[in-house]
């Protein structure tokens, strides 16, 4: 199962005899703290609560952002094994909230609750999961890339997001707003991130053999609503 959060993984790159590293920390800009937005519930108020939030917006005490996918474009392609992400309806909501997987990747929808959930996958390809009993799974494989958000029918506030790549070479920032990427080939690349309320943003980053590169970015405290 593919490990969310810092998402850091070492992949053989047969062509080149060193790889280098990215490491950094994603920032929001001010010293203000704003909050997710907060919805109130009355769908399965028994086991979802009488209020959840988005998740769109979750950042740390030093101002780390969470949830930011990072990704590096033009990149050679290597060869990776297919990975499962387990895409859990847990407490009525997805979990994980945000990931990153290869092309050819496998997304396992699960119910951990009580009551009826759909995984509705919308993006490159779209699916629409139905889950009514507790327990249940049901998979599909990721055959384009892009940015996919899954959404849940019964419960409007339940979302998640999953971009898939061709390539190994991205991340998801955790709860400091910090992310790490590993075996890198050396070169020039841009660097695409995006973030599910604040937008995309783009840096070029320079990735040296065998060494590791880090990096530190601001999203402007002003795009938030």
């Amino acid at each position: 199962m593919k490990a969310v959060g810092v998402a850091s993984a070492l992949f053989l790159v047969t062509s080149l005899t060193e790889a280098g590293s990215l490491t950094g920390t994603i920032h929001l800009s001010g010293d203000a703290r704003p909050s997710p937005t907060r919805v109130e519930n009355t769908t399965d108020p028994e086991v979802c609560g009488e209020a959840q939030t988005l998740e769109d917006l979750l950042v740390g005490e030093d101002g780390g952002l969470q949830n930011v996918i990072v990704s590096i474009t033009g990149a050679p392609e290597v060869a990776v094994e297919p990975e499962t992400l387990v895409l859990d309806n847990v407490g009525c909501r997805f979990d994980p909230h945000v990931a990153v997987v290869t092309v050819g990747s496998t997304i396992v929808a699960h119910n951990s609750d009580t009551v009826l959930h759909t995984t509705h996958i919308y993006g490159p390809r779209e699916w629409n999961i139905s889950l009514p009993i507790h327990g249940m799974r049901s998979s599909r494989v990721l055959t384009k890339s892009g940015i996919y958000s899954v959404k849940c029918d019964v419960h409007g506030w339940m979302q998640a997001f999953v971009r898939v790549d061709p390539h190994p070479f991205h991340a998801v920032t955790d709860a400091e707003g910090t992310f790490r990427i590993d075996g890198i080939p050396p070169g020039t690349y841009t660097l695409e991130l995006w973030h599910e309320r604040l937008g995309p943003l783009r840096r070029e980053v320079t990735v040296r053999a065998g060494e590791p590169t880090r990096i530190e970015i601001e999203y402007r405290q002003e795009k938030t609503r």
